[in-house]
């Protein structure tokens, strides 16, 4: 709601405080929109009439109190006080009974309306922001939106580059993470698609130190537009669909995206051939194969094996024997390494 925006009480949330409060204090009350109108009462009846007594504190803006009843303009003694939303002028809240008796209970009810208004208006800007954070993140997912449109969405939303996609496989739907709320221009809400949870958010906005070793999260690089996000979501929705090769946050060191990527997009015929390749391979051997693929040197190697270096030669011979593949051979490396991760696709191998 922008500053110059007129607040406006719904009469359903105006009946629910009546209802709520009326019984309670034993007392008649009314609440009035701006034009004096009864928009809630005790008394159905009075509803969509108009009340004398609060268009006089509407337009003096101070409450207005009757200590005698008058048979003939129909008011009873009260209260009659202003009531404000959003620091602006918006109704009034009417109370029946000996004035000062009765006005700490009209201001009570004021608070009330304040308060539930306030839990209202955010219930429905946080829903607001969610929907517009799953057509976001559809239009992206999706594919076929154009990357100026997505543009144009983004900056109406007012996130800006750079940006990036977060992926997470939560162990939990009650993982409380996932009421993250939305920040303007800076992060979306977790949004439900392709059977993962998605995010947007501002380059250092993102909240991967929060996830632990376990939870299966990525996140793309920073992207400087819409064609990269484009891409970026492309290749995460092809991962979320083939959950085993997403890696768990502290297996991610050994894991190899593009080669992951590539084995999600083979079709499922397929998956068995280039897995063919690997099927010799024990857990700890197919393990030992991408350690080293990812390492600097052997010595790194060996050390995130919690191995000797000798112990570790002796592996990779024995991974060349099994396989006849000659691993020290970049490319017949690589084509090891797809047939491991084949494997993991087809949930024959647990490593990430």
């Amino acid at each position: 709601m922008s500053e110059k925006e007129q607040p406006r009480l719904s009469s359903a949330l105006a009946q629910k405080v009546v209802d709520t409060i009326a019984p309670t204090i034993d007392r008649h009350v009314n609440i009035m929109n701006a034009h004096g109108i009864i928009i809630a009462s005790s008394d159905a009846a009075r509803i969509g009439t108009l009340h004398e007594g609060s268009v006089e504190a509407i337009r003096r803006n101070e409450i207005i109190r009757v200590a005698q009843a008058d048979e003939t303009a129909g008011t009873q003694p009260g209260v009659n006080l202003p009531l404000r939303l959003n620091e602006r002028l918006c109704g009034a809240v009417g109370v029946t009974g000996a004035p000062q008796e009765v006005e700490p209970l009209a201001g009570l009810i004021a608070l009330t309306v304040q308060l539930l208004f306030a839990q209202e208006r955010e219930h429905s800007r946080s829903a607001r922001r969610a929907a517009e954070a799953r057509d976001i993140i559809s239009a992206l997912l999706a594919g076929h939106v154009a990357a100026d449109v997505i543009d144009r969405t983004l900056d109406a939303h007012g996130l800006r580059a750079p940006l990036q996609l977060e992926l997470w496989l939560p162990r939990s739907e009650q993982d409380p993470l996932l009421e993250q709320p939305a920040l303007d221009g800076t992060r979306t809400s977790w949004v439900g698609l392709f059977g993962a949870h998605w995010r947007l958010a501002k380059a250092d906005e993102t909240s991967a130190n929060y996830f632990n070793a376990h939870d299966r999260y990525l996140i793309g690089s920073a992207a400087k537009d819409a064609g990269e996000l484009l891409a970026q979501a492309e290749a995460m929705r092809t991962l979320a669909a083939r959950p085993a090769l997403l890696p768990q946050r502290g297996q991610q060191a050994i894991w190899n995206q593009d080669i992951a990527v590539a084995v999600a997009r083979t079709p499922v015929r397929s998956l068995k051939y280039v897995a063919s390749l690997a099927q010799v391979l024990n857990q700890e051997q197919a393990r030992t194969l991408l350690v080293v693929a990812a390492a600097s040197s052997m010595s790194e190697a060996a050390e995130s094996l919690h191995i000797h270096r000798n112990t570790l030669v002796q592996r990779l011979e024995r991974i060349g024997q099994v396989t006849g593949v000659d691993i020290r051979q970049s490319a017949e490396s690589l084509r090891l390494q797809h047939a491991v991760y084949a494997r993991i696709a087809l949930d024959e191998l647990l490593i990430f």
